[in-house]
């Protein structure tokens, strides 16, 4: 409660208070002040009166002790009976006065050590009264000379010691009340000090305190200035706001509307005064509604709230915004509702559901394997029936899994590389890899992949066609067609071996058999130049025909073809060959893998003598009992992987891998050369 009520009152009114609080504080100050110096002056007065009253009791001491003492000495003088009688009655009166005095300055004492003084006193009185009254009845006896004697030896030595005392006395009375007097200077010279910096702290906050007044009160008037400025904003903003605006009060009549609640409802200002919300609003809505402060409520704002009002020509208008609601003892005075127009909004979310009712059948019955995955996490968030039936994991399963896990290793670098490419790019996507099932077993796929909102995440849908058996069908065919064309390059190689180079020969033969001496020159020279031209054309169908023919590994070694193949690209020396044969010896190639190993390494020589410019080349082939890898680079000029190429000797490597269930990777850059790997599985040799 007390935070509440500062919280409603007014800043310059604090300030105000603050202000009078230390305006009274400053007075109290001085009060205090003055109380305190009226209380000094009182215990200056009260220990300057002690002291008097002390040191003039004292003073009277010493003038009676005096008194007495000269009365004694009158009275060894006289030897007057009646003379000594009226001596003794004065010393004994005088003696009393002092006694009285000394009873008083004892209830003057205040100090132990004065006590300590003054006890020395009285002592050394008790000893001379004693002395005085031994001697003064040596006096009434009669025996002069003895008492003279004795006052000589005695009587005056105790009264020069009750001399001492009082002198002491005195001498700390005075420095007693001189001390005093300083400490209580010294205090009020203190209290002076600290009040007035008391004082000066006081008047400096009155001062900022007065200066902030001043300025809080320029500031209201500014904000006041502002707030009329800003409603007046306020007010326009609401008029030509395209949000919905009305106030109600606690039993739902409509106070007020703004443009864009008439234009919508289609009602005008004399309508709507003879209306209430619940006239407006539809059935569903119409239950929702009370005006009633409602238990349930925290706070008196109500979020994100969701109406449907009736216009004037029967159309719902669907909005949805927020209700502030006034209370007033406990109680709802009035309501303000802020609401958008979403109309358009909730149509389009009824289309969509439909749509997706649509999309869940098609997913759902799909014959095709279709897998929704999240982009950033890469985790399987649904899959159909026929994933689940393809693959062989069951749908919890599945959910447990990411995309990668489904993927082949050999596949999984280039797959997970395209996966990181994908989350910045939106567009459709088509890819050919191989999959896992359950089982293990090894699939090829095609996948195209497209964009899609699931739940607010981010995801991608693919779409999975199993074509392993398209594949295998195919390479089946192209193993065929190949085994066709190298026999038929046999078939030529062998035609041009054993029947145009033995015509060739024959006629190279013929001509040597003319005589040459006998024709002349001209002739001659025709004759040796048709000799060397034949010769040429038989080398180079020599060469066709050892191309053309496949290696026979019966008569030669895999590893010997090879090298013959990288020495017959290299017999002017002019790259720089590093071979590596790795092929355990008990391991037996297959003589089509082979044949296909050979072509391969064949066909990307020829490309590195076309067009690579390179000086080293690097071959290197590693085999186990899982599969073979063969390995080519160049140092050459490199080629942009992203450029269209116009010849086909890659896409024949990469085919001929795919003939045996493998893969070729190829990679190049301007400048940086060119490698190729393949990589050909033995399982399915």
């Amino acid at each position: 409660m007390k935070r509440k009520f500062l919280k409603r009152l007014p800043v310059h009114y604090l300030l105000l208070a603050s202000f009078i609080i230390l305006l009274t504080g400053l007075i109290y100050v001085q009060l205090a002040q003055f109380w305190q110096y009226n209380h000094l002056a009182n215990r200056y007065n009260a220990i300057t009166g002690n002291s008097v009253d002390k040191l003039s009791l004292l003073i009277n001491l010493r003038k009676g002790s005096d008194y007495v003492q000269t009365q004694v000495l009158h009275l060894l003088l006289t030897k007057d009976p009646t003379e000594i009688a009226f001596t003794r009655k004065k010393i004994q009166e005088e003696v009393e006065r002092n006694d009285t005095n000394m009873r008083e300055f004892e209830r003057l004492i205040i100090t132990k050590e004065e006590k300590n003084l003054f006890d020395s006193l009285v002592y050394f009185r008790k000893q001379n009264a004693a002395v005085r009254k031994f001697l003064m009845n040596l006096a009434v006896q009669g025996h002069f000379n003895e008492a003279r004697q004795f006052y000589l030896d005695s009587q005056h030595i105790t009264y020069e010691h009750l001399q001492k005392a009082n002198t002491l006395l005195s001498a700390f009375v005075k420095d007693s009340a001189s001390h005093q007097k300083n400490m209580l200077n010294t205090t009020i010279s203190t209290d002076n000090k600290k009040t007035l910096r008391i004082n000066l702290f006081i008047v400096a906050l009155l001062i900022v305190m007065g200066l902030a007044v001043l300025r809080t009160l320029q500031k209201m008037r500014e904000d006041h200035l502002q707030l009329a400025e800003s409603e007046a904003k306020y007010r326009y903003l609401i008029e030509h706001t395209n949000e919905i605006i009305n106030r109600c009060d606690g039993s739902g009549k409509i106070i007020f509307a703004n443009k864009a609640f008439k234009e919508k409802l289609g009602y005008d200002d004399e309508e709507l005064a003879q209306l209430s919300i619940p006239d407006i609003l539809d059935e569903n809505s119409l239950h929702t509604y009370n005006p009633l402060p409602s238990p349930e409520l925290d706070g008196t704002l109500l979020k994100n709230v969701q109406k449907t009002y009736i216009a004037k020509s029967g159309k719902k208008i669907r909005v949805e915004g927020n209700i502030i609601l006034e209370y007033k003892n406990r109680r709802c005075v009035a309501a303000e509702a802020y609401f958008n127009d979403i109309t358009e909004k909730y149509n389009l979310q009824e289309q969509l559901l439909s749509s997706e009712k649509k999309y869940r059948s098609i997913f759902e019955l799909s014959p095709l394997p279709k897998i929704m995955y999240d982009i950033n996490t890469y985790e399987i968030l649904q899959v159909n029936p026929a994933a689940v039936q393809h693959y062989g994991y069951t749908n919890k399963e599945w959910l447990s899994l990411k995309i990668t896990d489904i993927i082949a290793a050999n596949y999984l670098p280039e797959a997970k590389a395209a996966l990181l490419q994908l989350q910045q790019n939106s567009e459709a996507f088509e890819s050919k890899m191989k999959h896992i099932t359950k089982g293990g077993n090894l699939i090829d796929v095609e996948i195209r992949g497209v964009p899609f909102e699931y739940e607010g995440h981010k995801a991608r849908l693919i779409t999975i066609l199993d074509v392993t058996e398209r594949n295998q069908t195919e390479n089946r065919i192209s193993k065929a067609i190949m085994e066709t064309q190298e026999q038929e390059r046999f078939q030529i190689s062998a035609e041009l071996h054993d029947n145009v180079n033995q015509i060739l020969t024959g006629a190279v033969f013929t001509l040597g058999l003319l005589k040459k001496e006998s024709l002349p020159a001209p002739q001659q020279e025709a004759i040796a130049t048709a000799h060397k031209y034949i010769s040429m054309a038989i080398e180079t169908i020599r060469k066709i025909s050892h191309r053309l023919a496949p290696p026979s590994f019966n008569l030669v070694e895999f590893s010997d073809s090879i090298q013959m193949l990288l020495n017959g690209i290299n017999h002017d020396g002019k790259y720089l060959i590093e071979y590596v044969y790795n092929v355990p010896k008990g391991i037996k190639l297959p003589d089509d893998l082979m044949v296909n190993l050979y072509r391969i390494l064949q066909e990307q020589l020829n490309n590195i003598q076309k067009y690579a410019n390179a000086t080293i080349i690097e071959v290197n082939l590693n085999v186990d009992d899982k599969e073979v890898e063969l390995y080519i680079y160049d140092n050459g000029r490199g080629f942009d992987m992203k450029a269209q190429r116009k010849g086909i000797g890659l896409n024949n490597i990469q085919r001929r891998a795919a003939l045996f269930s493998g893969y070729a990777r190829i990679q190049s850059s301007p400048g940086n050369g060119c490698s190729v790997k393949v990589f050909i599985p033995l399982t399915n040799v």
